[in-house]
């Protein structure tokens, strides 16, 4: 089974964006200053992360990477079939837009809930993409830093959370 290596980088960016722009919308309607404060850090975050990515899919057309073999464990048809949920956006309905979503929002609460969901989505697909590296791959440990970071704006969303109610 083969799956284009850019494809994935793709989504990856898109995730990164849609968080930026989430945490940045969040920020501008909050009134409540610890609320923007996480929400502003998040955003900042969230944009090196894009960066780090964007350098990625540079280097991928560098090189010219062709699409690579999926690691034997995800060679089923059911995995075949989650990846392309993914790419879809079926898994993670995080690669669209959050501008309507944002604007949906009514309380800090919620929207501290709907940033804990788009973190643990977006740990998730890192995670399901470090199942397709191969144990040598050069990208692994970066992958492996991304996930520990989004695991700390969940912490640290959670904190939010438990001081808002």
């Amino acid at each position: 089974m083969q799956f284009n290596t850019e494809e994935l980088v793709e989504m990856a960016i898109q995730i990164e964006k849609n968080g930026r722009e989430y945490f940045v919308a969040m920020s501008e309607k909050s009134n409540n200053s610890e609320v923007k404060r996480v929400f502003e850090n998040l955003a900042k975050e969230e944009a090196s992360h894009l960066e780090n990515f964007l350098e990625i899919r540079e280097k991928l057309f560098e090189n010219q990477q062709e699409d690579f073999q999926i690691a034997d464990e995800y060679n089923t048809p059911e995995m075949f079939t989650y990846l392309n949920a993914m790419l879809d956006g079926k898994v993670f309905p995080n690669i669209h837009s959050h501008a309507e979503l944002a604007n949906e929002i009514v309380s800090d609460e919620q929207a501290v809930y709907h940033a804990i969901g788009f973190e643990k989505d977006t740990v998730l697909f890192f995670s399901e993409i470090m199942g397709l590296l191969g144990s040598e791959d050069k990208n692994r440990p970066f992958l492996q830093e991304l996930i520990r970071q989004e695991k700390i704006h969940i912490a640290r969303l959670y904190t939010l959370l438990g001081n808002l109610k």
